[in-house]
């Protein structure tokens, strides 16, 4: 069990979730890397409801229709709810016991709450095929890609607004450029390039 969990820990660091190639949560990893002492609250944040998203997919999914226009409709919805369901009781809790940590970082709560990844890692673990430790393994290793992949983009941030470049490719445009050739490094690395 703790095998099958680590080698989906490990699918989800390095061929899924590598720099978000999936599309999961890359306008966060942006934010992120701004602000890179966010860097570690944040991946917390996206490991916890990552995982949270997990659990309750491994066990709602079977309750769910699973083919039809009913189930491309309730399947989402239901995820979607039981994701601010999650995300209401963490705040709730934060905010209670926690008022100063919960200020501090209340945006990155949210915007990790409706990250992308909260309702794509259980459409991935079930497209897999995965049970409830590899589900709970690729959730860890989403949440560690994301730290690997906001690290990454924090340290070239500085870079992407050299003043010699021209200005039409500040910031944003160079940010993108950036973790574009890292991102097609890593995918030659775990074999995800195909031409």
């Amino acid at each position: 069990m703790f095998y099958s969990m680590m080698f989906a820990a490990l699918l989800a660091v390095s061929v899924e979730n590598m720099f978000l190639s999936a599309g999961m949560g890359f306008s966060r990893v942006l934010r992120a890397a701004r602000s890179p002492r966010g860097i570690g609250p944040a991946s917390l944040f996206v490991t916890f409801f990552s995982f949270c998203s997990s659990v309750e997919g491994y066990f709602l999914f079977p309750l769910l229709p699973a083919e039809g226009e009913k189930a491309a409709a309730l399947r989402p919805a239901v995820l979607a709810c039981a994701a601010a369901v999650t995300y209401m009781a963490a705040a709730f809790v934060l905010k209670s016991f926690f008022p100063g940590f919960y200020e501090k970082n209340s945006r990155a709560m949210q915007l990790s709450a409706i990250n992308t990844a909260v309702l794509a890692i259980p459409y991935v673990q079930n497209s897999k095929g995965f049970g409830l430790a590899q589900s709970a393994g690729f959730a860890l290793g989403s949440g560690l890609a994301f730290f690997i992949a906001s690290a990454l983009a924090a340290g070239g941030a500085p870079s992407c607004d050299n003043p010699d470049m021209p200005k039409a490719f500040r910031g944003l445009p160079a940010s993108l450029i950036y973790v574009g050739i890292l991102s097609m490094g890593f995918a030659g690395f775990t074999g995800g390039l195909a031409f």
